[in-house]
């Protein structure tokens, strides 16, 4: 498929226009075809798509409901070189991706790679990312590093959610939608009139839906959902040139677990262990078939997230000149009672309690049932952020001009504990003899044990300080030349409280304190050659902080602080329409060069389960996307795209891994003199796929007397993609083709407004595929889950305006 796509893709390119050629001259004139220009707020101020020198995908609130999309998540397989994935456990948590550069660690204090904004505000965190915005209006999402504009782990790009405003305007609009697998969705908005100035504007969204898999030990099934948002909005306009915003949204999730299904068990753990391998290893073989609709998790594997956010935005317009103001609370808790990824029943002879619980080579009594690997979050994090911003042109519109002071405060606090199986031989072999007897009641061979770390406790505070100023000057009509620069002050104290994993004795309490600066310019060209084509030449650079490994299995670890990641991006880009705007391809070329590369990898053994971020090194990635959009005839509207990603490792220094057992390696015979090798040539790059597409047509009918039917297929394309850059031989999951359609009959006159009916499936074609996975080294197991099988729906609409 790798090789297939990009022809497939170059043939639809053909087929697109030569469709446009020959339907151009048969063009009714009641239904002119033309591409609308699309707005976008990328450079902190409103332009056009096409005069704005970035890679941009946008999604205005038209093709958001085309779609379907109701969370910034949703847009990910529809944007070329992005990706967006729900992570294994919690269904709160997510991890971006653009261009190769994804974070997939969760753990509070673990820096993104791509950054997140509703209208301007930074969210710091993925964990709990996966909300819904319950009045969204638009969605931009720009690749390639934004450090000047958008500052501190915007590397890969930024995600801009933008929700609609007041108008001041009475209006109306409830929808509600129902589907397989027990969901339903209600949406409702309402829009007062504007008094003495005072708008308002009131949104709220509830969403329910069933899980996807059987959990056999009873329960909820895993993957059901429960989620409530509202918002409120107020604009105050005292005067033409001064604007008050407030917004409040609150967002309450509860779920279960995404339904982790075992795909491999390591045979030597089957051999050297007890029962609970070998169950778990006879299990594992039925799943590794594909997706199996059960599970076994065994207690309460809730989930849960609640937010609340305020923002203040006032606007002050002096002339040319516009001064800014955007203040921002931010609260959150979010938590997973308990994430089991597989339990089984002990058969009361080989399964020993190492929890402590129990005295001493005590057994788990016969039929109790013990899960491979168990744990529970509480994360609380609360973030202030202040920024101010002056926006203005100058020298007759020839000058453009962006500056701004940016202040950002942080805390956070999680608590992670654990418990999990271990072959006793592997648990205590460092023990003598003697000890090893005593610990396993006898010999520890042929024995598995339960071990627990009941604490295990972290959190701390950020402070991050901006400054920055971007100017554009137009030397000529067709070329302006951008300059923009940003300087970053990062500042981090965290702490660390853990008990001993073996006994589940003892309290460690550690901490540590950093800071991290940064200097970002910029540079772009950007070149008019007629009204409908320009070119632009860009470098722009990154900056991810540094920081500490917040779930580091032991004190040093912790307080080894990790440096920051630098990215320097070089692009060509263009934007172009074509055919009397009826065909508009735009396209970017990019070569990266990475400074200290931040790698996370999940590690798992005696210590517990743990992750660690390293600087890999140097690697640099070379790639390219187009945008094609078309209307080759009245009513017919074509999209595609496409993304191309070649991501290469120059140097990658870390502790050597076996890939198959996830054992440490001793005495490799590269290591240097702390033990550490260069697995650059091993190493694969994770979260990241070679080649990305989509497909969409969309066909309006002529208008009817009684409303106006569209019809529309989209087909996405994601390529293989490895989730850990040496673990992943049992957890990676194969290239994916997805198939979505949606036929709408809308404008429907009723009751003073307007009706829309629309039916639609998504993932038509039932295609099981996996979603993430996870390999737990020397714990001898992986886990998958699984991606939505086929869904269909209905939604029912009424807006009055």
């Amino acid at each position: 498929m790798k090789s297939s796509l990009p022809t497939s893709l170059t043939l639809i390119s053909i087929a697109i226009t030569s469709t446009l050629s020959s339907g151009l001259a048969n063009a009714q004139s009641e239904r002119t075809a033309v591409l609308e220009e699309v707005i976008v707020t990328a450079q902190r101020r409103e332009s056009s798509l096409q005069d704005t020198p970035i890679s941009i995908s946008a999604f205005g609130s038209d093709e958001l409901a085309q779609i379907g999309v109701f969370q910034a998540i949703d847009v990910g397989t529809y944007s070329p070189n992005v990706h967006i994935t729900k992570q294994s456990g919690s269904q709160d948590n997510y991890g971006y991706s653009i261009r190769g550069l994804a974070n997939s660690e969760t753990a509070m204090f673990t820096e993104p790679t791509v950054g997140v904004y509703i209208d301007g505000i930074y969210l710091a965190r993925t964990a709990g990312a996966a909300f819904d915005i319950a009045d969204l209006e638009r969605v931009e999402v720009l690749r390639g590093p934004q450090g000047t504009l958008y500052g501190r782990n915007t590397i890969g790009g930024a995600v801009n959610l933008i929700s609609a405003k007041p108008t001041g305007e009475l209006g109306f609009k409830q929808q509600f939608s129902g589907g397989s697998r027990g969901y339903w969705r209600s949406q409702t908005h309402f829009e007062t009139n504007s008094w003495n100035n005072l708008s308002a504007k009131f949104s709220y969204a509830r969403n329910e839906k069933d899980g996807l898999t059987k959990n056999i030990y009873g329960g909820d099934d895993l993957g059901a959902l429960d989620t409530t948002s509202w918002r409120v909005a107020l604009r105050w306009e005292p005067t033409e040139d001064l604007v008050f915003d407030y917004t409040y949204d609150d967002y309450d999730r509860e779920s279960d677990s995404a339904g982790a299904q075992l795909s491999y068990v390591q045979p030597l753990q089957t051999m050297l262990g007890g029962a609970i391998y070998e169950q778990a290893s006879e299990y594992a073989s039925e799943n590794r078939k594909g997706y199996i609709p059960a599970g076994l998790s065994v207690g309460d594997d809730g989930s849960f997230s609640e937010i609340e956010a305020h923002t203040l935005t006032v606007a002050w317009t002096l002339g040319d000149i516009t001064l800014k103001s955007i203040t921002s609370y931010r609260d959150q808790e979010s938590g997973v009672e308990d994430t089991d990824f597989g339990s089984f029943p002990s058969d009361g002879v080989s399964v020993l309690d190492g929890t402590g619980a129990r005295p001493p080579g005590t057994m788990v009594p016969a039929g109790e049932l013990v899960s491979l690997f168990s744990a529970q979050r509480l994360s609380t994090q609360e973030q202030f952020t202040q920024e101010f911003q002056i926006i203005g042109n100058a020298m007759g519109d020839k000058l453009q001009y962006t500056a701004g002071l940016y202040y950002f405060e942080e805390e956070v606090e999680e608590d992670n504990p654990q418990s999990f199986v271990y072959p006793a031989i592997f648990a205590y072999n460092s023990q003598p003899a003697a000890i090893q007897a005593y610990l396993c009641g006898g010999g520890c061979y042929f024995k598995d044990v339960k071990l627990a770390q009941g604490l295990f406790n972290y959190g701390g505070d950020t402070e991050s300080w901006a400054a920055y100023g971007q100017l554009t000057y137009g030397f000529t009509d067709q070329l302006d030349v951008t300059l923009g620069a940003r300087y970053t002050v990062d500042d981090k104290d965290q702490w660390l409280r853990q008990s001993q994993i073996l006994r589940n004795e003892g309290i460690d309490t550690v901490s540590a304190k950093d800071d991290w600066s940064n200097f970002n310019p910029s540079l772009t060209f950007n070149y008019q050659w007629t009204e409908d084509l320009s070119t632009y030449l860009s470098y722009t650079s990154g900056y991810r902080s540094g920081g500490f490994n917040p779930r580091a299995s032991t004190s040093e670890t912790f307080t080894t602080a990790f440096n920051e990641e630098e990215v320097d991006s070089f692009e060509f880009g263009f934007k172009s329409d074509w055919l009397d705007s009826r065909l508009r391809i735009n396209g970017a070329v990019f070569y990266y060069e990475y400074n200290d590369r931040q790698v996370s990898q999940f590690f798992a053994g005696s210590a517990g389960a743990s992750t660690s971020i390293v600087n890999a090194g140097d690697t640099e990635a070379l790639g390219f996307e187009v945008e094609i959009t078309a209307l080759p005839m009245p009513g017919l509207l074509l999209q595609l795209n496409y993304g191309y990603l070649d991501y290469t490792f120059n140097e990658f220094v870390t502790s050597p891994i076996d890939p198959i057992t996830g054992l440490p390696v001793d005495g490799h015979p590269d290591a240097d003199p702390d033990g550490n090798v260069d697995i650059a040539d091993e190493a694969v790059p994770n979260y990241t796929p070679d080649n990305t597409g989509s497909f969409a047509a969309t066909y309006t009918f002529e208008p009817f007397d009684w409303g106006t039917l569209s019809a529309r297929v989209d087909v996405t394309y994601v390529d293989k993609i490895h989730h850990h850059p040496v673990l992943h031989l049992y957890t990676s999951r194969d290239e994916q083709t997805h198939v979505n359609a949606r036929v709408t009959l809308s404008d429907i006159a009723m009751a003073g407004g307007n009706v829309r009916i629309s039916a639609w499936g998504k993932n038509i074609t039932n295609e099981s595929d996996r979603e993430f996975g996870i390999d737990f080294g020397t714990l001898g197991f992986s886990i998958v889950n699984y991606q939505e099988l086929a869904s269909w729906g209905i939604d029912l609409s009424y807006e009055y305006n």
